[in-house]
């Protein structure tokens, strides 16, 4: 039988490392918020804390989850999904599939170019999942309830997935409606699962989480975007990608080593570059570029080398 010095010094040890991983990965959270004018770094704040919670709860079991994307663009010159998103999907469909879970990506049919695109050569065929718009999506939603079920799905990440304002209608940064042009998948998160979101600018699924004031306040057109809906824990990030890198990043710290390929700029780039040539769209210039939310190359790609080293402090 463990003595009580034994156990107390066990125990220790065990209260230690996790205080040692707290602090690497709110490093993490600090460094993702970092701000590119959308007040990412308050906004993380009311929520400090849930980067560590989502990843621990990762590296603790393997999981199975849906991954939740896709913010198109209606108003652009040649309409499509963002670059922003997608990337950190897939990196985190990746990730858990290389610690021992399962993921599949989610979208919608406006985004499906940019979303399959994304996925290949990282995900099976059979591994994207795109909902239908219109009358069609009650179905669809349906059949999700089974595929969860016989798949034994147990969490549901929203990954820069614009979801329902104070008066039902998903809003983009500009306060502009597109409902027209995005499927209800915030309906994924009423099944009884983990929920998770990841978000940039307060109009994204899990924002929820966050009084509305706080939005309202720091965010231009907060009162008219601010999403309703809540997640158990929310990533709030400078670019949602960023956020997606981070959870990853935590990963890799929490021990999950299996992530290392991720933490590469490179497969960064291949990704974006794939996201490009489908069409896909820099969110703030409305142009198809390999970029993210205006962001220069460097600037965006430095953050994703900052993460990724403290990763592995």
């Amino acid at each position: 039988m463990m003595n009580d010095s034994v156990r107390s010094g066990v125990g220790g040890r065990a209260s230690l490392r996790s205080l040692l991983r707290y602090h690497a990965v709110s490093r993490l959270q600090t460094a993702a918020a970092s701000d590119v004018g959308r007040g990412s770094e308050t906004l993380m704040t009311f929520v400090r804390g849930d980067l560590f919670r989502a990843a621990r709860m990762f590296a603790a079991r393997p999981s199975r989850a849906l991954v939740v994307t896709g913010f198109f663009i209606p108003k652009a010159a040649v309409p499509a999904a963002e670059s922003d998103g997608p990337v950190g999907a897939v990196e985190l469909c990746a990730a858990l599939r290389a610690i021992g879970g399962d993921a599949w990506l989610v979208s919608d049919s406006w985004c499906r170019p940019v979303v399959q695109a994304s996925a290949c050569g990282s995900l099976p065929e059979d591994h994207v999942l795109i909902a239908p718009g219109g009358s069609g999506f009650d179905s669809w939603f349906q059949k999700m309830r089974d595929f969860v079920r016989d798949n034994r799905v147990d969490t549901v990440i929203f990954i820069e997935r614009v979801g329902p304002s104070r008066d039902g209608s998903p809003r983009n940064m500009r306060g502009i409606d597109i409902l027209e042009w995005t499927a209800p998948l915030s309906r994924l998160s009423h099944l009884g699962l983990h929920t998770i979101g990841i978000g940039d600018g307060g109009n994204e699924i899990g924002m929820g989480r966050i009084a509305p004031y706080a939005i309202e306040g720091i965010v231009r057109h907060g009162e008219r975007i601010a999403c309703t809906v809540a997640t158990q824990e929310l990533i709030v990030s400078g670019t949602s990608n960023w956020g997606g890198h981070a959870l990853v990043c935590a990963l890799y710290a929490m021990g999950c080593r299996q992530t290392e390929p991720l933490l590469e700029e490179s497969w960064h780039r291949d990704v974006l570059a794939r996201i490009a040539g489908a069409g896909g769209l820099d969110g703030v210039t409305l142009r198809n570029t390999p970029t993210v939310d205006g962001l220069s190359e460097e600037a965006y790609f430095s953050r994703i080398r900052v993460l990724s080293r403290l990763a592995k402090l």
